[in-house]
């Protein structure tokens, strides 16, 4: 067993709980900002269909289209930065 520093001792079990605890709550972050980010990307193209006059939809330009894609690449990695530095703070290696 190890001391903590307020003096109660922490045991494997406790340990393990808390890792275990930490882990959870990352996932629990990375499902959230995944559903965020897929929200975020419904609203774009239900924003979109809105936009559309009559029977014609109003297409994004090209340039639009690379910078949405580019836009969602860089969430997409952001997130899994996150997430990995949350493992790693759950697994205390950071």
């Amino acid at each position: 067993m190890t001391s903590a520093s307020n003096g109660h001792r922490n045991t494997v079990t406790d340990q393990v709980t808390d890792v275990m605890s930490r882990g959870q709550q990352a996932m629990t972050d990375a499902a959230t900002g995944m559903a965020q980010l897929w929200g975020a990307a419904l609203h774009g193209a239900d924003d979109a269909a809105r936009r559309t006059s009559g029977s014609i939809p109003a297409y994004p330009s090209a340039g639009e289209m690379v910078d949405r894609a580019v836009d969602t690449g860089i969430a997409v990695l952001e997130m899994q930065r996150s997430v990995a530095h949350q493992v790693l703070d759950a697994l205390r290696l950071r």
